[in-house]
């Protein structure tokens, strides 16, 4: 990822880059790995009316012009050779329950909205399809849960592992298997009325069966590569397969360079955002040093255990019960005594954009189609000029507040573009956004679901007002508040819990639906990574750029927001709901955000230099 001068328009620079004109036909986005994509995926070179695309199994599914599959099969078959080694077995069982975290994020999932953890990486070189197979046969090898299914019907699992057993399994033609649905909210029925689904070891799963190869569509600019990104995260997960997914694409050609790229998507269920990025990058860098993945892990957790000896001593804050009992009211004050307004659409303009760009509507109102954005990196000495001009004895910033006074500013600018658009005003005062909390135990490596979090509501005006230093200390407060209240521990352990038994979903009952649907509407999921201080390398090709997102909120209208430092840069990604309104008269709500994303970012270096300057 190369910094980039704060401010400079994505669109500007695609002008500049290339000759030709293009429609900005959007960055059709979703969520930080891609998985499960299958079913009616959305590839397309065309128009959007041709964007619904099967993915049938390998081989069957690239074949809609200008997306054909790009792997030499001789060189696909031979790097899928088996390794001599059997199949690996999770240390839980061949056959074993989710979690009721792991059972929630299938409960959540409807017609428009899948709980999805997507990241991607660039390359200035042709990544190649070998040097991914062999990553994800390594990882799989280390991480038995990549050839895990899921059986909705717990029932079958033990009958359908010891049929594979005894060899009696019949063979079926494989189906494209969008999973059971309930009666009334028509979401993902997982697990029986009582019991959670349960994870399955499938032998027979091949690795490509879940790698896809395609040619970007057009002429692979940015505006084609977000717009492919945005069709890859709308399209859902396919229960007959692990719950994961890697697209490599070629012919891209962007504005930083990008000749290349690879997206993965993984469902929540199967794992956290950080244990997805953990087993990424955890064995990429035992390949490139000629080691297992099992002593990278060590050297990992000995170097991690050496930096927190050095913090003996730090008084960190401590949750408490005043704490807890400020943030829940807090919390029940903002979702249900407040409305938000930026960034929402009308139920008209939902079936709309179905009827204008295909996919489904869920009961919510809240299409299947998704837009994306990612904005170019500005570096992280400047994020740690932020940092040490607006720190004080009260409050010492981390990069989490520095990250969200950003956010917020950024959110404030393209909120007041939108408006500016539709001859409207900002009504809104504060900016909800789900902040993800990793209940994950030290040196726990495991693909698993240790997330939980809470909302902050952060100020949401123009620092001409109150001023930046008053935005980054309120950020800072709401980053406390989480930090002083049991409620997301709390919250984790309650879902965990009842999350296991089906008929406990109040979600999926008529009154309790609107209670829920009233909350989930009020808030957009905001996650900021650390990642790699180095560029990562995929064999012989280092990736240049890295962007993750987190899945949104289940309601309509929300947005996932991912920020990352990668490389001595930081850089945020934004998906939505494909809305027509928000792709037409060279708007594009993702691109809005990321230029204001850089145009924050420089009005607070701005700010910060003028303060450091002052004394």
């Amino acid at each position: 990822m190369t910094p980039a001068s704060p401010v400079h328009s994505r669109r500007a620079r695609a002008a500049q880059t290339h000759d030709h004109d293009h429609d900005h036909d959007a960055a059709l986005a979703g969520a930080a790995g891609v998985a499960g994509a299958a079913g009616t995926a959305a590839l397309a070179s065309g128009g959007r009316d041709d964007r619904r695309r099967n993915w049938g199994r390998r081989g069957k599914a690239q074949a809609a012009a200008g997306q054909q599959d790009t792997r030499d099969p001789e060189k696909a078959e031979f790097a899928a050779m088996p390794s001599g080694h059997p199949t690996s077995v999770d240390q839980k069982g061949r056959v074993y329950p989710l979690t009721g975290i792991d059972n929630l994020a299938l409960l959540m999932e409807d017609d428009g909205y899948q709980t999805a953890c997507y990241s991607m990486y660039l390359f200035k070189t042709e990544l190649d399809y070998d040097t991914v197979l062999r990553f994800f046969q390594q990882l799989a090898q280390a991480y038995p849960k990549y050839r895990y299914v899921v059986e909705l019907n717990p029932s079958v699992a033990k009958k359908k592992d010891k049929a594979a057993l005894r060899g009696t399994q019949p063979q079926q033609e494989v189906k494209f298997d969008p999973g059971r649905r309930t009666l009334y909210s028509k979401t993902i029925a997982a697990g029986g009325h009582l019991k959670p689904a349960k994870w399955r070891l499938d032998e027979t799963f091949d690795i490509e069966d879940n790698i896809k190869v395609v040619k970007a569509p057009g002429n692979g600019t940015d505006e084609d590569l977000f717009e492919l990104c945005g069709q890859v995260l709308g399209t859902h997960f396919d229960y007959s397969r692990p719950l994961w997914e890697a697209v490599l694409v070629h012919g891209l050609d962007t504005s930083e360079g990008a000749r290349s790229g690879l997206m993965i998507k993984i469902h929540h269920a199967f794992s956290d955002g950080q244990g997805m990025i953990q087993s990424y990058h955890s064995a990429l860098e035992a390949l490139s040093k000629g080691k297992s993945i099992g002593a990278q892990q060590n050297e990992i957790d000995r170097n991690a255990m050496s930096e927190e000896q050095k913090k003996v001593g730090s008084r960190g804050v401590k949750p408490t019960m005043l704490g807890t009992v400020s943030h829940s009211w807090h919390t029940v004050r903002g979702l249900y005594f407040r409305k938000r307004t930026a960034f929402t659409y009308s139920d008209k303009a939902a079936k709309h954009a179905v009827d204008i760009m295909g996919g489904k509507l869920a009961k919510n109102g809240r299409p299947s189609g998704r837009f994306y954005g990612h904005s170019d990196g500005i570096k992280m000495d400047d994020i740690k000029l932020i940092r040490k001009a607006f720190s004080t004895k009260k409050a010492d910033l981390t990069l989490n507040d520095v990250a969200c006074a950003l956010l917020s500013r950024a959110l404030r600018l393209a909120a007041e573009d939108l408006a500016a658009r539709q001859g409207k005003k900002v009504k809104d005062k504060r900016v909800a956004v789900f902040i993800p909390v990793s209940k994950r135990p030290p040196g726990d490596w495991s693909l698993a679901n240790y997330t939980t979090g809470a909302i902050a509501w952060f100020r949401f005006h123009s620092p001409d007002k109150f001023g930046f230093e008053k935005l980054v200390e309120q950020c800072n407060r709401e980053m406390t508040r989480i930090k002083k209240s049991h409620l997301p521990t709390l919250t984790f352990k309650m879902f965990d819990m009842v999350c296991k038994r089906r008929i406990m979903m109040m979600p999926n009952y008529p009154v309790a639906r609107s209670f829920f649907q009233r909350a989930y509407t009020q808030y957009c999921v905001f996650t900021n990574i650390p990642g790699p201080a180095k560029p990562v390398r995929f064999g012989e090709h280092e990736a240049f750029s890295y962007h993750c997102l987190p899945p949104s909120s289940p309601g309509k209208s929300t947005m996932a927001i991912g920020t990352i430092s990668y490389g001595g840069a930081f850089s945020l990604a934004v998906s939505c709901d494909a809305i027509e309104e928000w792709d037409q008269d060279h708007l594009d709500l993702p691109g809005t955000i990321c230029d204001a994303f850089q145009e924050a970012s420089e009005e607070l270096i701005a700010a910060a230099k003028e303060r450091l300057s002052s004394g």
